[in-house]
């Protein structure tokens, strides 16, 4: 019974393994028959592949070939024109000549804004009538208009050969430089890399035909019998074109006799075909069937083994995953921590820095109050109560720059200024802040070629006072701060600006070093003043600076001082000079007798400001909000008003909204008479706003008497010329 049954397991192992056996040989054949048809269509495809990219790299390299001739070309035309800038007014053929010979030019031609010739040099007349038309095209006029543009461009000419053209404007004298270099049929060729070469130099598959053709001939095959042919003329490629539909898939088709699988490709501008027999893909099947049958089990067994090898893999990947995960966690707990550490210390500082003001002006005001007859405490008082809002106005700036400068809100304006005078300015400034502690300013002479720049001289300002500020706030009384400013390069139309300002002061110690630019920060000792500000300043200055493009750094030592370095890029002022012989006009400030009417919700600053019109001679008409005004302006008759004071945050209807519906109405002065803002908002960002409302210009509160007089007087004289209209910034 056991030799019957286990005789009947064999047999029926055997029948088992016999019909896997046959299960498998047709299954590898099967998949080796497919196998080769995709082996055919990948090889078809990495064929056009590699066939599309090396005619893309024919192009390209043509392509860069001629770039970098016409790079060389605008060298050449540079230098001609610096040696015609030297040559001066002594400009002749002889001199294009030597120019020419010396950069290896066949000629040189200068032309007038109109594009005639008025002086020329060529070694020949080669190429010279088709380059001669191309010298009126309007492209290459216009690079007398602009001195840094350069024109270049490569005419292929009639005859197969090359001429690489460059012009530029001249900078001495009004025109256009035109060097030129013409090279012959003969050499012209070897710029060229033919795709016809690298298809002879290729190993195709075996039994495979490639052939490159332009839509009816045939430019370029692997069997160069082939090149020059109709593509109609060839069976195989003829039905593969008319599978138009089936582009880029291997299609079978039957060509003289004889079975085919082939593909077709598209380009830009040319066809890819690739075709091969049918033999020569199924000739190694049987051995296929073997390799692969092989090949499926090795495949298995190495599949087991790489599953469980990135299995481990992954178990450790994930684990470093889940201990960075942790560890960023708790660094960002820390940050955190350290975040609302810093917060919590500026609330108090605040409280202390906001109260502190608050508390001498209320004590000045009850000291005037009880000193009323007396006329040197009143003024002492008075002082007192300035310098404290002063710095209420200074802490509020602190905070508003650094929460612009943090949603990235801030504008940089470009207006021209003269860096000397913004620096004697600020050194006057500073210098009496450290006067009143014995400091000494010390500053060394400037080394600054170009005074008359562009940029944004509020915001550069803010950047030198906040250093200087700091240099007097943590000195040692009786100390010293030396300030320096250099130009340390220029190129083209760009100066770099070197200010560093070195303090015998307290210094900080390492630790505080690494954190000196985070917002918030202060470092704890007893050197700090009375107003110890929101240890906002160098966060400021830092996020300014990098916004202007420039750098700052720094070296201190605790106990004997610091330095800091500041260099920014600024455009240097071209018109600088023009304006310099504009005669000024004398200024005249007063406004007495100007018809002012003002729009202002708040009854104090109402008070303030019809105090200080009133007392200085101007006539004045009251609104409580921008609705109030409209309907003013629309009572009284045209003229009645030489200027509108609007605020901008009011009730009903805002200024925004007033001034544009006082610019909509339908009478002769709405266009024309002068809207100035008043806000709060000092952003210059918010300048441009109230601009583009129509307002003529931007007072910032808290408003100064000087200032807002002078502005009202300059619109009176505006008004007084002959024939003079004040016409909004924004338009003008």
């Amino acid at each position: 019974m056991k030799i019957n049954k286990l005789v009947f397991q064999d047999k029926r192992f055997f029948r088992v393994m016999m019909l896997l056996g046959v299960m498998i040989l047709c299954g590898v054949g099967f998949v080796s028959y497919r196998a080769d048809l995709r082996r055919a269509a990948w090889v078809m495809q990495d064929t056009i592949n590699y066939v599309g990219g090396q005619y893309i790299i024919c192009d390209k390299f043509n392509a860069d070939s001629t770039t970098k001739s016409l790079d060389r070309m605008v060298e050449r035309v540079r230098q001609v024109r610096r040696d015609l800038e030297l040559a001066g007014d002594h400009v002749n053929e002889e001199v294009l000549k030597a120019c020419a010979e010396d950069l290896r030019l066949t000629g040189i031609v200068l032309l007038d804004p109109e594009g005639n010739i008025t002086c020329e040099y060529r070694q020949n007349d080669e190429g010279w009538d088709e380059l001669e038309e191309h010298l009126k095209k309007e492209a290459l006029l216009n690079a007398a208009r602009y001195p840094l543009k350069y024109y270049t461009t490569r005419l292929d000419i009639s005859d197969g050969s090359l001429t690489d053209l460059a012009a530029t404007a001249r900078r001495n004298v009004p025109g256009v430089v035109v060097c030129y270099y013409h090279t012959p049929l003969q050499y012209s060729r070897n710029y060229k890399l033919s795709i016809q070469s690298v298809l002879s130099g290729y190993s195709a598959y075996a039994g495979s035909t490639i052939a490159i053709t332009d839509g009816n001939r045939i430019i370029a095959s692997n069997k160069e019998n082939l090149v020059g042919m109709q593509v109609e003329d060839q069976p195989v490629l003829a039905q593969l074109r008319g599978q138009d539909e089936r582009a880029g898939e291997l299609i079978h088709i039957h060509a003289d006799s004889a079975g085919y699988y082939g593909g077709r490709a598209v380009g830009r501008n040319y066809y890819i075909y690739v075709y091969f027999n049918e033999a020569s893909i199924f000739k190694n099947l049987k051995s296929n069937v073997f390799s692969v049958l092989i090949l499926y089990t090795l495949v298995l067994l190495v599949a087991l083994m790489l599953r469980q090898k990135a299995a481990k893999e992954y178990q450790q990947e994930q684990s470093r995953r889940d201990w960075e995960y942790q560890k960023n966690l708790e660094e960002k707990a820390r940050e955190a921590q350290r975040a609302n550490h810093a917060k919590t210390e500026f609330l108090q500082r605040m409280s202390h820095d906001i109260r502190t003001p608050i508390n001498g002006i209320r004590g000045m005001l009850e000291m005037a109050d009880y000193y009323q007859d007396d006329l040197k405490k009143q003024t002492e008082c008075r002082n007192k109560i300035r310098e404290a809002s002063g710095f209420l106005l200074e802490l509020i700036n602190d905070v508003l720059d650094m929460g612009k400068l943090e949603s990235g809100e801030v504008t940089l304006e470009e207006r021209p200024f003269e860096l000397k005078e913004l620096l004697d300015g600020m050194v006057e400034i500073v210098s009496k802040q450290a006067r009143e502690r014995g400091i000494e300013i010390v500053v060394r002479e400037y080394e600054v070629r170009h005074w008359h720049l562009l940029g944004s001289p509020l915001h550069l300002k803010r950047l030198y006072m906040n250093i200087m500020s700091n240099a007097v706030k943590y000195n040692k009384d009786k100390g010293k701060i030396f300030v320096e400013c250099r130009e340390i390069s220029n190129r083209e139309d760009i100066a770099e600006i070197a200010f560093i300002c070195r303090d015998t002061g307290i210094g900080m110690t390492p630790e505080f070093q690494k954190h000196v630019f985070d917002p918030f920060v202060q470092e704890s000792n007893t050197a700090r003043t009375s107003y110890g500000g929101t240890g906002l300043g160098l966060a400021i200055v830092k996020n300014l600076i990098e916004k202007m493009g420039g750098t700052i750094t720094f070296e201190s030592e605790p106990g004997v001082g610091s330095t800091f370095y500041l260099t920014v890029p600024l455009k240097i002022d071209q018109n600088a000079a023009a304006r310099e012989n504009m005669v000024p006009e004398e200024k005249n400030t007063s406004i007495c007798g100007m018809h002012i009417l003002i729009a202002e919700d708040n009854e104090l600053n109402m008070e303030i400001a019809q105090f200080v019109l009133e007392s200085a001679g101007a006539v004045l008409s009251r609104a409580m909000n921008g609705k109030e005004a409209l309907e003013c302006f629309q009572a009284s008759a045209p003229g009645t008003f030489d200027v509108i004071l609007m605020d901008v945050m009011m009730p009903v209807m805002d200024g925004f909204e007033a001034t544009r519906a006082i610019r909509a109405l339908d009478r002769e002065d709405a266009k024309t008479i002068p809207i100035i803002a008043m806000t709060a908002n000092a952003f210059a960002e918010d300048r441009k706003r109230a601009f583009e409302a129509g307002m003529n210009e931007h007072l910032a509160k808290p408003l100064e008497s000087r200032q807002m007089k002078e502005v009202l007087a300059n619109y009176r004289r505006e008004k007084a010329q002959p024939g003079g209209e004040s016409q909004t910034e924004h338009e003008a």
